[in-house]
């Protein structure tokens, strides 16, 4: 079983993170970057055949090359040695200068603990439009009939499943501008700072879009499960029985778009930190004997094969200017058992950054924005707790909360 704390979270993100970056060069002005289908650069640790495969793409490195040293005030000597090369940028030159700028924020971004991916299904792509049909996030389907081969027609797959259901497009942003005040007496700036932040803002957000479904919904009576009062059980034994029962729980619900029971699947649990070590003890099958030392029981193992530990995020209970942050994760005391993959996460933009060189009325020498853009749709998902209810009021979905027993 693989329980990820936030630390065995981001050790694991960060051994992902050093293979390689994927840098969005864009060409053109803004607004025909926001429509057009880009190529990604890979910048990090990137062959050289690579970086040389494409001419077009190599250009267009070098135009962004030439307007990020210009907006980091690079000498006019720097600038000339940098764009006045007969040959496109080498792996060294890109990586020097984006990486002021892009790549020191997606490293980052790909090193935090971003639950997304173990939550949801993710698709990306640049030419979504803003609104999606669900089905076409779905998977094709067909059957194959019998034929005689005589040039008769075949039956053909079904690109089109699933329901007219529209999933979104919803763009979320963060920037910081440098001022003159800070360049003049600020000497504990650093960059990394900036980074840290812009960093930890996606990463609330992002896990806002997913975590923050699951612990905000309203739980229906066939997608809760509450903890189990034996008499004269331990409390290991207790907790056992809880998560047999909302494991036959779970593989008894219905998927909405078939209304077939889901069967056994492969299971995850969300839980407070505070609780997971008895979590994992318990699903193993090692059960304490009236909480006596080395005594113990052993049975079988549940069938659960991931604890993701979650408590709240990077910057919940913090105030910014008048606002007060709340990133809320799960409750102590509380679980929830779901299948993952079944919710769905349409990327129309990763996180992506524009920058300029400030404005020189307001004595703002930089500016840098990120942006995401995304559409979520996790109907399916909670089911009979969704609001609306998909499928039906009762018995469908791929998630149960459980309320886990306390003595």
């Amino acid at each position: 079983m693989k329980v990820y704390s936030n630390e065995e979270l981001i050790k694991e993100r960060q051994q992902n993170a050093t293979k390689a970056v994927m840098a969005f060069v864009f060409g053109g002005d803004r607004k025909s970057n926001a429509k057009e289908s880009v190529t990604p650069l890979r910048v990090l640790n990137a062959s050289k055949e690579t970086l040389e495969a494409n001419r077009e793409l190599r250009m267009m490195a070098l135009e962004g090359l030439r307007q990020q040293v210009v907006g980091n005030h690079k000498s006019l000597d720097e600038l000339k040695a940098a764009t006045m090369q007969a040959n496109a940028p080498t792996a060294a030159v890109l990586e020097e200068f984006f990486g002021k700028f892009y790549i020191e924020v997606q490293r980052q971004a790909m090193e935090a603990p971003d639950l997304t991916s173990m939550i949801a299904a993710e698709q990306t792509n640049f030419d979504f439009p803003e609104i999606v049909d669900l089905r076409s996030l779905l998977p094709f389907r067909g059957q194959m009939l019998q034929v005689s081969g005589g040039n008769d027609p075949v039956p053909l797959i079904e690109q089109a499943t699933g329901d007219l259901i529209p999933v979104t497009m919803k763009a979320w942003a963060i920037g910081w501008k440098d001022t003159l005040w800070n360049m003049l007496f600020n000497k504990f700036f650093t960059m990394a700072k900036v980074v840290d932040a812009a960093v930890a803002a996606y990463t609330d957000n992002r896990n806002k879009l997913t975590v923050g479904v699951i612990v905000g919904a309203t739980y229906v009576a066939s997608q809760s499960q509450a903890a189990d009062t034996t008499a004269n059980a331990t409390l290991d034994e207790k907790t056992y029985k809880t998560f047999q029962a909302a494991i036959k729980k779970i593989w008894n619900l219905k998927d909405p778009q078939t209304g077939r029971k889901i069967g056994k699947r492969a299971l995850t649990v969300l839980c407070n930190s505070s609780d997971s070590w008895q979590i994992e003890r318990v699903l193993r099958g090692q059960l304490e004997n009236n909480g006596g030392g080395a005594r113990g029981n052993i049975v079988a193992a549940l069938p659960v094969g991931t604890i993701i530990e979650y408590d709240q995020g990077i910057n919940d209970g913090f105030t910014v200017g008048k606002t007060a942050l709340s990133f809320p994760g799960v409750t102590a005391g509380v679980c929830y058992l779901f299948v993952p993959g079944i919710a769905i996460v349409a990327n129309k933009r990763p996180l992506t950054m524009e920058s300029g060189v400030g404005s020189a009325l307001q004595l703002s020498t930089e500016e840098r924005a990120w942006y995401h853009v995304q559409g979520e749709y996790f109907g399916d998902f909670l089911g009979s707790s969704a609001n609306p209810a998909v499928g039906g009021a009762a018995d469908y979905g791929f998630i149960v909360k459980i309320t886990l027993p306390t003595s």
